[in-house]
């Protein structure tokens, strides 16, 4: 079977997606206070399953982080409470 002229190679261009970001607002201070307790609760949770396993090493490291939550609580709380201390935390949010 002959053709009569000669196929032609289609060439594709893909042009590379750029991918588009929300912009992210800041959360107001009520939301930003709910958020990094349910961090500072987490940080706990983890704490408690980290000490059942018997690893003092992460034990440590999540302290340290759960720690520096709460200065971040301290630094930024203006009309919310000033400390974990004052807050119910027997259960998260």
């Amino acid at each position: 079977m002959k053709w009569g002229r000669e196929m032609s190679l289609f060439e594709i261009v893909v042009e590379p997606q750029v991918r588009r970001r929300r912009v992210r607002r800041p959360l107001s201070g009520k939301k930003r206070a709910a958020s990094l307790f349910r961090v500072w609760h987490g940080l706990r949770e983890l704490n408690d399953e980290a000490e059942h396993l018997g690893d003092g090493e992460l034990v440590h490291f999540l302290e340290i982080a759960r720690l520096l939550v709460e200065d971040k609580v301290a630094a930024e709380a203006s009309g919310i409470a000033a400390s974990f201390d004052e807050v119910d935390t027997s259960r998260p949010n």
